[in-house]
């Protein structure tokens, strides 16, 4: 079953390292890849701004105003 998380992941591996797949296919030739530091890097920023993201978004969900905190 994929999750949300493993969607995030597949998609940036498939936009940014050129990587259809992240599911073992049982060959080397299918398994591993050579990937540049540059698209590496990127990658890294990518899920990492994806989690802040993530994060932000669930922090301000959790924010509520009762009426008494209203003007």
């Amino acid at each position: 079953m994929s999750t949300a998380l493993d969607t995030l992941l597949e998609t940036i591996a498939r936009e940014v390292l050129n990587i259809t797949t992240l599911t073992t296919r049982g060959r080397d030739a299918l398994d591993f890849h050579d990937v540049g530091v540059v698209s590496l890097k990127r990658a890294l920023k990518r899920a990492y701004a994806a989690g802040c993201d993530a994060t932000a978004r669930q922090f301000f969900a959790s924010l509520t105003i009762s009426k008494g905190d209203r003007p």
